[in-house]
């Protein structure tokens, strides 16, 4: 799956992944300083642990920052520790999509098929599998209102090698948005959600998702 970069709104606290980069720069300066303390204490090589803190202060930060892309921001320790509130919206559904055309009288016929979300702490893929189509995201922003979280994303929609000559089935771009509803206890609910889309060619529909 081809990931992106995605923004988040000033509701999500969009200055947070600075934040938490200054708190990985002082926690790894922290960390190299206090071995580099305890090696010059026991060797009495006071200089050379000062002159090799600074490249392994750098080291550990890419180290930390990794980790943190990648799994440390789902973490509910970390996610304390660092001030991380950007939601986990990781999962797979069964999609169901209810099509309208141009003129927005409903198709009789309906596309079902597995969506997918992929996210790490700064990048994110949407991909939708149907029969007939594959459809991944481009680019994307999340963002908090009300009671729902909306992911908002730009698609690409291409036919499966079967289906490229049929004048019914159509390559296109679009617009969706998924609508993330919230729980009482603040969490957002994952299990069942729609997605209203827009595509170029004026089509329009609502998939419904499933949570396997």
């Amino acid at each position: 799956m081809s990931l992106h970069t995605y923004s988040v709104n000033d509701l999500l606290n969009s200055t947070e992944r600075t934040q938490v980069l200054y708190k990985l720069a002082a926690g790894a300066s922290v960390i190299v300083g206090t071995i580099a303390s305890i090696f010059a204490w026991i060797t009495e090589y006071w200089g050379a642990s000062i002159a090799l803190s600074a490249p392994a202060a750098v080291v550990i930060y890419l180290f930390l920052v990794r980790r943190v892309e990648l799994d440390l921001w789902k973490n509910d320790q970390a996610r304390l520790l660092l001030g991380i509130s950007l939601p986990n919206i990781n999962g797979r559904w069964k999609g169901t999509a209810q099509r309208r055309n141009r003129n927005g009288n409903p198709l009789q016929d309906s596309n079902e098929g597995e969506m997918y979300i992929f996210q790490t702490w700064s990048t994110l893929g949407v991909e939708f599998e149907t029969e007939f189509t594959i459809s991944h995201s481009t680019g994307g922003f999340l963002t908090q209102g009300g009671h729902y979280l909306i992911l908002t994303i730009e698609y690409q929609a291409d036919l499966r090698d079967p289906y490229k000559d049929n004048a019914e089935v159509q390559a296109h771009k679009g617009i969706s948005k998924f609508k993330i509803p919230m729980k009482e206890d603040g969490e957002f609910d994952l299990s069942r959600i729609e997605v209203p889309y827009y595509t170029d060619h004026r089509e329009s529909g609502m998939i419904k998702l499933a949570q396997f």
